[in-house]
C-alpha cells in the first residue's frame, strides 16, 4: 500500500480512491493512538470519521495480489461498487 502512495506522489497523480481511504485511515489511527486510544477503538473511530466501509481501505488490487489475508468478502464489496 504504502509502494502505491509513493507511485502516485513520484507521478504526480492525486491519491485518491482505496489508497485514499487507506492512507487517511492510518494517518487518522495513529494520530489517535499516539493520544492513548488503545487499537481497537482508534480503528473504529477512524472508520466512522470518514463514514468508510472496513471493505474499502484496501484496493481491489491489493487483495487480489494478497489472496491469503482477504476472503471473499473483500472482493465482493468491490464488484458492488
Amino acid at each position: 500500500m504504502l509502494q502505491r502512495l509513493e507511485q502516485a506522489l513520484t507521478d504526480g497523480r492525486p491519491v485518491e480512491g482505496a489508497d485514499l481511504s487507506f492512507y487517511m485511515h492510518e494517518i487518522t489511527e495513529a494520530s489517535l493512538m499516539k493520544s492513548g486510544m488503545v487499537y481497537d477503538e482508534a480503528h473504529e473511530l477512524a472508520l466512522k470519521t470518514f463514514d468508510v466501509s472496513p471493505f474499502s481501505v484496501y484496493a481491489p488490487e491489493v487483495i487480489a495480489a494478497h489472496p491469503e489475508m482477504f476472503n471473499s468478502s473483500w472482493m465482493k464489496f468491490w464488484e458492488s461498487q
